[in-house]
């Protein structure tokens, strides 16, 4: 390991932290602050690059999995159960109207050079990227501004809900996208349907091994250790995600994906519905989230494609304002009919508007699965992308503020 680019990578971090703490004295979310002084750093900065591909294999998915393991643990079945209702028809509402509005603006703009087949094709597949979400950035908003009340609960809910769905949504849309494209599909439908399965099965199993294990952590240790424990659990769970992806393609030819936010998510989850020790977790993990956040966002800054943003900013702002129309309308028709309150109507869209990891990988592998048109298609999205990577904190934080959930508003109303 090159200790200079360790080095580095700590010194951009630290930065990161003194610049969000500085801010947030004058109200400042510290999230897009983190962001800004990654990107920041490495337009200037050449060798930041080199840091952040050390650290990105290393130390992002660790982070991912403890903000994982937030999200699951804010996830209590007694306080979600009331919300299954919005959170489905919200999960219908989006994933019809954002797909629709995207698509339409991709197949009449785009690459209006190529056959409407192929058109068609980059229309369904960036109808389903920009279908998703953030979960990372949405849980670690609600923990900055100490969000609680039933609308987080449902915005919570269904970001996670929509997280799994987009996996398997994405997937048939590459099948149709080939269809169209006149190229083989790499394994029939039947067969890309069990393989989806088979991941999100197996990311189930390992959350709940996992979480057993946290179980008897946050029940033996003090809190400290157990802190300690829990972050090496973290790489644990990587590990075990990694090993077995490995393993099913090099045994039995399988191209697995196991969502390693889902295995977090599902970890978390049963430590705060399964134990008497929920409120000793969400300390720990309140202990941990500062640390988990600064270097996850900061690395989320380091890969911002400032250039790419740069040269399709016009194709990138207009499907970025796209997508927030198939939010609002999405999202107020499914409150609609859900029969929320009238605040929650108005605002609930706004908290879908971050983007982040899951979106760009989407995005990097239509790039390499179709050769010709992907790059085009690539990095008008990446562009998108970047937009709700540094608007959408500012649209979730506000739509919080609107329903009277953030730590500041309840202690006015109180």
């Amino acid at each position: 390991m090159d200790h200079d680019n360790v080095a580095a990578f700590a010194a951009i971090c630290a930065v990161s932290y003194l610049a969000g703490e500085a801010l947030a004295r004058v109200r400042v979310p510290r999230l897009p602050v983190y962001m800004a002084v990654g990107a920041a750093v490495g337009m200037v900065n050449s060798s930041a690059d080199d840091a952040a591909d050390l650290a990105l294999p290393v130390f992002n998915p660790a982070m991912l999995f403890l903000i994982g393991l937030i999200a699951g643990s804010h996830l209590i079945w007694g306080e979600i159960r009331p919300q299954l209702k919005p959170i489905s028809l919200q999960v219908v509402g989006l994933s019809i109207c954002v797909p629709l509005a995207v698509g339409a603006y991709v197949f009449f703009t785009i690459a209006q050079s190529v056959p409407s087949a192929t058109r068609l094709a980059v229309a369904i597949l960036a109808g389903s990227i920009m279908l998703a979400l953030s979960p990372p950035v949405a849980i670690a908003v609600v923990s900055e501004a100490q969000a609680a009340g039933p609308f987080t609960r449902f915005i919570l809910g269904t970001t996670v809900v929509m997280d799994i769905m987009v996996v398997s949504l994405f997937a048939v849309a590459i099948t149709i996208a080939k269809a169209l494209l006149g190229r083989s599909a790499t394994t029939s439908t039947s067969g890309l349907a069990a393989t989806i399965g088979l991941g999100i099965g197996l990311a189930v199993l390992g959350g709940v091994l996992l979480g057993l294990l946290l179980r008897v952590v946050v029940r033996t240790t003090p809190k400290t250790p157990a802190a300690v424990l829990s972050g090496l659990l973290a790489g644990l769970g990587v590990w075990l995600v990694n090993a077995t992806e490995g393993l099913a393609r090099s045994r039995f030819g399988l191209d697995l994906e196991i969502e390693l936010l889902l295995v977090a998510t599902v970890a978390g989850l049963l430590v705060a519905n399964f134990s008497r020790d929920r409120d000793t977790f969400a300390e720990i993990l309140d202990g941990l989230a500062p640390w988990a956040y600064v270097v996850f966002f900061t690395l989320v800054g380091l890969g911002l494609h400032v250039d790419t943003l740069l040269a399709a900013i016009g194709l990138a702002a207009a499907l970025w304002a796209l997508r927030i129309v198939g939010l609002w309308a999405g999202s107020t028709a499914a409150m609609a009919v859900a029969k929320q309150a009238p605040a929650v109507r108005r605002t609930a869209w706004r908290a879908f508007v971050p983007q982040a990891g899951i979106a760009l990988a989407l995005a990097s592998s239509v790039s390499e699965e179709f050769p010709k048109i992907g790059p085009l298609l690539s990095a008008v999205i990446i562009g998108t992308i970047v937009l709700n990577e540094v608007t959408g904190t500012f649209f979730l934080r506000s739509a919080l503020r609107a329903n009277g959930e953030t730590r500041a508003l309840r202690e006015v109303l109180d």
